[in-house]
């Protein structure tokens, strides 16, 4: 039953379930040991340190992700942690997206990181839009 809910409300919220995703995926490759921000694309990003970037992106991922499990399991659902990471996710890839184009003036190399941050910006702000509608729904 919990589980049919689940899967029944992530048809709705597919692209706020990629969007958690991708935060949780992206921060935990980060905590690799390889050295991502080495790229001319990451220039602007390595005086933050990898590490740290990459906790909080999966930090802000699962708790996303765990708000999605838990809003999804519960009959009379609550949003507000979905609305409070999907806000932060939103900053986050608008603000990765600001990096990306300070890194390109610091090496002149354009990186597609530029264009996919925006992107998931927008796409974070879509979910917002639903899941202030979710909430003026179902509380």
């Amino acid at each position: 039953m919990i589980t049919g809910r689940i899967v029944e409300r992530f048809r709705e919220r597919v692209s706020e379930w990629f969007c958690a995703g991708y935060l949780f995926i992206w921060g935990a490759s980060l905590l690799h040991p390889s050295a991502a921000f080495s790229a001319p694309g990451y220039a602007f990003f390595r005086k933050f340190g990898e590490n740290d970037v990459g906790w909080t992106l999966a930090g802000i991922g699962l708790l996303w992700l765990l708000g999605l499990i838990v809003n999804g399991s519960r009959q009379k659902a609550t949003s507000t942690i979905r609305l409070c990471c999907g806000v932060v996710g939103s900053v986050t890839f608008g603000l990765f997206g600001m990096g990306f184009v300070g890194s390109y003036y610091i090496t002149g190399i354009l990186s597609a990181g530029l264009g996919l941050n925006f992107l998931l910006s927008l796409l974070a702000l879509y979910c917002l839009y639903w899941i202030a509608v979710d909430k003026r729904t179902n509380g």
